[in-house]
């Protein structure tokens, strides 16, 4: 057989040096970043991406999408915007909800930190939603906490009187840290949220995140706060 004949299954073309190389390379990369859908660039409106009338909703790290999807199909008349930093899990929940065909849902990839300051309309929002987040203990880590006073102030600004911001963990002492963070904040003196002082709290959306099902699947106890703004 000449080098200039196709090799058989499992054999190696000769190189000009003599060497031989497989015949298969290594796939490319899936390039999530690319393909993820992001948030527009300068001030947005949430009507932008998800036109109509319904309840604005908002999730901040819906992560692998449970969530976002259940409650899309559980209050078909909302609307919800779900914002995830990781651009894999981005893209995966944006195309899962294309193939399901919901039109009432929008999950986006990038940092919350950036796009919740140039989201609208101001008192727009009915719900947030926020589950398991912060793990993060250190003090060297406290900078990659989501809820923190900034994350507060989108949310004062954005949930009109009365709406829910909905903040659950499986970890009792974050929760009391959250829930106290939540009671405390204030804007010229004055307190923004009306927060119960225990967590007898059911989940009432229809829907629960991964992190959650998996909890009562292993009979762990969730701690939820649902704050009203004032």
């Amino acid at each position: 057989m000449s080098s200039s004949d196709s090799t058989e299954e499992g054999d190696f073309p000769v190189t000009e040096t003599g060497k031989q190389s497989p015949t298969h390379t290594t796939a490319p990369p899936i390039r999530y970043g690319v393909m993820c859908r992001r948030a527009p660039e300068g001030p947005f409106s949430f009507d932008d991406l998800i036109p109509g009338e319904g309840p604005r909703e908002l999730e901040i790290g819906f992560g692998h999408g449970r969530f976002l999807i259940e409650r899309a199909i559980a209050a078909p008349d909302s609307r919800l915007l779900g914002i995830e930093i990781k651009t894999k899990w981005g893209h995966l929940v944006e195309q899962k909800r294309i193939q399901k065909g919901l039109t009432n849902v929008v999950a986006l990839a990038g940092d919350a930190r950036d796009i919740l300051p140039r989201l609208s309309p101001d008192g727009g929002l009915t719900r947030a939603y926020l589950h398991f987040p912060d793990p993060w203990w250190k003090t060297k880590h406290q900078k990659r906490r989501v809820l923190d006073e900034d994350f507060l102030l989108a949310m004062s600004r954005l949930l009109h009187t009365g709406g829910e911001l909905f903040v659950q963990s499986d970890v009792e002492d974050r929760a009391v840290d959250m829930r106290n963070q939540i009671a405390e904040y204030e804007i010229e003196g004055s307190r923004v949220f009306d927060v119960p002082h225990g967590f007898d709290v059911a989940n009432p959306y229809g829907a629960r995140s991964n992190r959650e099902a998996r909890a009562a699947e292993d009979g762990l106890p969730v701690f939820r706060v649902i704050a009203n703004r004032r």
